[in-house]
């Protein structure tokens, strides 16, 4: 009885190492392979969080950019509308001042 117990696990054994064999033709030729690919995998993965990063910095800047646009907007309305405000006052008072000049001249 040992010998069909010793014949059933070398024909096990044998399935095995041809299933082994079929299986590294699929994937590749040795384990090598397979680090290579979960080497290329973690390199892809770390490349990719750091894309990741780089456009969180990106965005925040353009977030910056954008409100300091909007800042500088109020103050250009600001500003036009001191500007505005004086040069009509400062008319006003032309046209008053050349108004008594040109009476008291006319006299």
């Amino acid at each position: 009885m040992t010998g069909m117990a010793e014949n059933d696990d070398s024909k096990e054994i044998e399935a095995l190492r041809a299933e082994i064999e079929r299986l590294r033709v699929l994937v590749g030729p040795n384990e090598d392979s397979y680090v290579k690919l979960q080497l290329d995998l973690l390199g892809a993965r770390d490349a990719a969080i750091a894309a990741e990063a780089e456009v969180g910095v990106a965005r925040g800047h353009s977030q910056l950019l954008m409100t300091e646009l909007a800042r500088s907007q109020r103050d250009f309305v600001w500003f036009r509308e001191q500007v505005i405000t004086r040069a009509k006052a400062l008319h006003h008072r032309r046209l008053g001042v050349s108004r008594v000049i040109g009476r008291r001249s006319s006299r």
